[in-house]
């Protein structure tokens, strides 16, 4: 028996052998599937994800551009703002004493003494002389 048992012992261990290597051999096949699933998913997420990176970055640029460029019309609109109301302001400094003076013109025009004239233009007594004279020469001079 002990000859029988060594005869087949061989046999045996190397089929035993044979069978954890293969059973060793597919679960690493398994193992090895597995991983490349997840390889494959994780390929397919960071190409999502560089996708989105790029839609974002183009989209980044899109709004840093247009935003660039309202600036820009902000600081020209702000610029011509600030000229029209300068020029507003010297227009309303030089508007508002010639219409006294063309008030108080036809105010003399219509025989409107200095007393009126001070009164109504807020003009001073000497200005309101000054203008009753001229007017005065004036018509003197086209009556000749």
């Amino acid at each position: 028996m002990v000859e029988l048992l060594l005869t087949w012992l061989p046999v045996v261990v190397t089929v035993v052998f044979a069978i954890v290597t293969l059973w060793r051999l597919g679960a690493e096949k398994r193992a090895r599937e597995r991983l490349e699933n997840k390889l494959q998913a994780m390929e397919t997420v960071l190409k999502s994800a560089r996708q989105r990176h790029d839609s974002l970055a183009k989209q980044f640029n899109e709004l840093r551009a247009g935003s660039m460029g309202m600036g820009k019309k902000l600081a020209d609109l702000s610029a011509n703002v600030d000229d029209l109301l300068e020029k507003h302001v010297e227009l309303e400094m030089h508007d508002s004493g010639s219409r006294l003076y063309s008030r108080a013109s036809k105010m003399v025009d219509l025989g409107a003494d200095v007393d009126e004239l001070m009164q109504e233009c807020d003009l001073p007594k000497a200005e309101a002389e000054l203008l009753l004279s001229l007017r005065k020469r004036q018509a003197a001079n086209q009556q000749r």
